[in-house]
């Protein structure tokens, strides 16, 4: 509780029998505050304020929630109070709290007019039952308070005090205690105090003894009320910083996000920059190799041609990848393509260029489906020929197609060569690859391949080990005829 000096007289009643003596007094100008915390001390005080006044022969009006209404009513009944009856003849009129709130709120606040109107209404009915004495229970301000419109409140307790210039009742409100302790606003509690007549305090604090014990529980209760202002203060302290620092991190992402799309931009520019000067060394290399100026010139022109061709398919990843990240992804042109055509056209050209490996081909079943078959070469491209540069001495590679399964195809790409186990996870993401194990590429390759294999709406996947080598299975659903381009967005 608060010392704070307020209109209220404080009731300082050490016994609960204490307090039930004074709510069975003849209803007069009072309006009164229960703080409580549990429902069954609140339950039984008002039913005994409101037993008072129908047994002294009061019009008695509750606003209240539907719960608390059920429960007020059984317990006049274990009163001894005949609820109906009381009803019947309208001395006990019972109404719903967010009803009658909703009659004279606008907004969020209550309206002085309306108020008059609705509640003036009510005394004036109950007056009619030929009692000139009346008394209320009323909780809509706690309504109000729990759903955090303490204003609102605190205006409608003010409303009560006006109205009772005009009519003579007695009033009794109820708060919860605890909405008072999670705000750890020790003024808004006082200022609530302020606004009635007589204060009965929660029932922990109700039934101390002594004027020393009541004194440190009101000193405690207002430390812990401070508590509570420093702790939300501190919270709301932390909340701040917490939203300038997710702000800053949105900031700094979104710049790193326009940087990257730039550096992709051009990437991509320089890229497609570098084809026209890289194909006037290409033509110049193949000119000079076959213009018979000798060994030396012709070796050298063929070490240009060689550079040059690793260089173009460097452009060519670089520009996928720009595709893909940039451009909104690979454009597929789908034909009916048979996937043994592909790997024999691939198995060829990497025999021709290593004359020291031979590649096993093996196929089963229709290995036929609508694919794009230049992105399919550049798949089984860069896989064989990866096999082939990693692979152990003695070049044992082989190639298999399976088209048994009437909706895919599975091809894998296998070799004696093994990947280290961190290294697999990540084998498919960009400049990681097998850029470890070969510093010539970008380390695109496999991105690219998982990329194209991902637009065909398949599936590409290593494993390796000491015993079985390494493979590599692509899964190529067939689908079917009239498809348009495609692309994959990452």
């Amino acid at each position: 509780m608060t010392a704070t000096a307020t209109n209220a007289t404080f009731v300082s009643l050490e016994q609960t029998p204490e307090i039930q003596e004074f709510l069975g007094r003849p209803a007069g100008h009072n309006h009164i505050v229960q703080f409580y915390e549990a429902e069954d001390a609140l339950t039984d005080n008002v039913a005994r304020f409101l037993a008072a006044g129908l047994e002294g022969g009061e019009s008695v009006v509750v606003i209240a929630t539907p719960e608390h209404r059920a429960g007020f009513s059984s317990r006049l009944r274990e009163l001894g109070v005949d609820v109906t009856v009381q009803i019947a003849c309208g001395r006990l009129t019972l109404l719903d709290a967010r009803g009658t709130l909703a009659q004279f709120m606008v907004g969020d606040a209550p309206n002085w007019a309306l108020f008059r109107d609705v509640i003036g209404k009510v005394i004036e009915s109950s007056h009619t039952v030929g009692q000139q004495r009346l008394r209320a229970y009323g909780e809509m301000v706690d309504l109000l308070w729990r759903d955090g419109n303490r204003s609102a409140a605190i205006t409608l307790e003010e409303f009560w005090n006006d109205i009772a210039r005009e009519y003579s009742f007695s009033l009794l409100c109820a708060y919860v205690m605890g909405n008072f302790l999670k705000t750890g606003d020790a003024s808004q509690f006082a200022h609530v105090c302020a606004t009635h007549t007589h204060v009965i305090p929660a029932e922990s604090f109700a039934n101390l003894r002594g004027a020393d014990e009541r004194s440190r529980a009101i000193s405690e209760l207002q430390q812990r009320a401070r508590s509570l202002e420093h702790e939300v203060a501190h919270r709301t302290e932390l909340e701040t910083a917490l939203r300038e620092s997710l702000a800053r991190e949105k900031n700094l992402r979104e710049e790193a996000e326009r940087n990257v799309r730039f550096a992709e931009m051009f990437c991509g520019m320089l890229g497609h920059d570098l084809r026209n000067p890289l194909g006037t060394i290409a033509m110049g290399a193949t000119y000079i190799a076959r213009s018979n100026l000798g060994d030396k010139p012709t070796r050298t022109a063929t070490r240009i041609s060689t550079a040059a061709e690793r260089m173009a398919r460097m452009i060519d990843q670089l520009l996928d990848f720009t595709r893909i990240r940039a451009a909104g992804g690979l454009e597929l042109h789908r034909t009916r393509t048979d996937l043994v055509a592909i790997c024999d056209r691939v198995r060829e050209e990497i025999e021709a260029g290593n004359p020291q490996c031979t590649i096993a081909m093996k196929t089963t079943g229709d290995t036929s489906g609508y694919w794009d078959g230049d992105r399919l070469l550049q798949v089984f491209s860069n896989l064989v020929g990866n096999a082939v540069t990693h692979g152990s001495s003695g070049c044992e590679v082989s190639i298999e197609a399976n088209g048994t399964n009437p909706g895919e195809v599975i091809a894998y790409v296998r070799n004696q060569g093994t990947i280290e186990p961190d290294m697999l996870p990540v084998i498919f993401d960009p400049f990681r690859g097998m850029k470890r194990h070969n510093a010539k590429g970008l380390g695109l390759g496999l991105y690219i391949t998982r990329q194209i294999v991902i637009a065909h709406g398949g599936v590409v996947s290593a494993t390796s080990s000491a015993e079985e080598g390494t493979r590599f299975c692509v899964k190529l659903p067939r689908l079917s005829g009239g498809f348009p381009d495609s692309k994959v967005r990452v």
